[in-house]
């Protein structure tokens, strides 16, 4: 792949000009935590030997090697992370999304010691199968402790779904809501940015504030799995609509001394509109670290992938940890223009932020 730096370089200039530093107050009172640390639990990438990394900014530790040699970490298409943080000697854990089977998820979470019964708190980033696939293992058996909060961006997130954008395209699943209730899971649903689990904090609707236009290659049926009442008034009369994920949520903490960590676990919306809003949300500007899925994979050009690179120059974080649907083009362009700052997503490793 031919990477050209000149116009990464010329759309990082422009969109350093066309971004003013924000004067908007913050829309909530956010916490800054002392220590974060991020485990992979589901997505595509698996490793037996991982390099271990060590600076002032980010601690890496690979996945362990399973005593076992009839197990293995189970890398599938999707995502989900395991957030533990802490403010002083308070400690919170926090499941965001699920990945596409309640296998992959169950399993990888065995062979890392992670109990679901320790979560205070989850988020589902948007209504996809390969996000939430993996909650049906974990609401089955009491797994997590009822009262358990799931945030959601919208009611959205509970219709039914299929691929593609034809009404007669394939099934795509729909949250299995009654199971929630069974469970005693107690979903928040809100477009509003929400603090979670007292320490982390989602970043509530996310507009188009950067020139991305992610195509979503899914359409939404509504009035199936969810309340055509609670929709969106465009959305209610419908029985097909293709999807514009305006409920996808990105999750996000400050890290004390660091700025922030935003997770969009898949960015339907836009990677960089994610940041932006997390940094409207919470008031803070410096960004330390962006991870997660940033779809950049088809439908999306080389050319989309390459301006995401000059925009995220001019945010100028400390790490990037891009995965699941971000693309092997986006990864390699990312790569070359901020070398030293990418680091893979690899199932079952451990990012440490903020040690103190």
């Amino acid at each position: 792949m031919q990477i050209d730096r000149r116009k990464l370089l010329i759309v990082a200039a422009a969109s350093t000009v066309a971004w003013p530093r924000r004067v908007t107050a913050a829309t909530l009172a956010v916490p800054a935590v002392d220590h974060l640390e991020l485990t992979v639990l589901v997505d595509s990438t698996t490793a037996v030997f991982g390099t271990p990394i060590d600076t002032p900014i980010i601690k890496v530790t690979p996945p362990p090697i399973t005593r076992d040699y009839h197990q293995a970490f189970a890398g599938q298409w999707g995502y989900s992370l395991f957030a533990r943080s802490r403010i002083g000697a308070a400690a919170r854990a926090t499941l965001i999304d699920f990945g596409y089977t309640p296998e992959a998820l169950l399993g990888n979470m065995a062979l890392l010691g992670i109990d679901p019964a320790t979560v205070d708190a989850m988020v589902l980033s948007h209504g996809h199968y390969d996000h939430f696939g993996g909650l049906d293992g974990l609401l089955a058996g009491g797994r997590i402790r009822r009262g358990t909060p799931l945030f959601v961006g919208g009611e959205e997130a509970f219709c039914a779904r299929v691929r593609g954008t034809d009404p007669d395209g394939p099934p795509f699943g729909a949250i299995d809501r009654p199971a929630l209730l069974r469970a005693g899971v107690v979903p928040v649903i809100s477009g509003d940015p929400r603090i979670v689990a007292g320490q982390g904090f989602t970043t509530g609707r996310i507009p188009f504030v950067s020139a991305e236009r992610p195509r979503v290659p899914t359409g939404m049926l509504p009035g199936q799995g969810c309340d055509r009442a609670l929709l969106d008034p465009a959305k209610r009369g419908t029985s097909f609509f293709i999807d514009d994920a305006v409920h996808e949520l990105g999750t996000a903490y400050h890290v004390a001394g660091r700025g922030l960590v935003v997770i969009g676990s898949c960015s339907h919306r836009g990677i960089i509109n994610t940041v932006r809003q997390a940094q409207t949300a919470s008031g803070v500007d410096r960004v330390h670290a962006i991870v997660g899925g940033f779809h950049l994979v088809a439908p999306q050009t080389a050319a989309q992938a390459q301006e995401t690179v000059a925009l995220m120059q001019a945010l100028d974080p400390d790490i990037l940890i891009p995965g699941h649907c971000s693309g092997e083009t986006f990864i390699a362009a990312a790569q070359a223009a901020m070398p030293g700052k990418v680091i893979r997503s690899i199932v079952g490793t451990r990012y440490l932020f903020g040690r103190t």
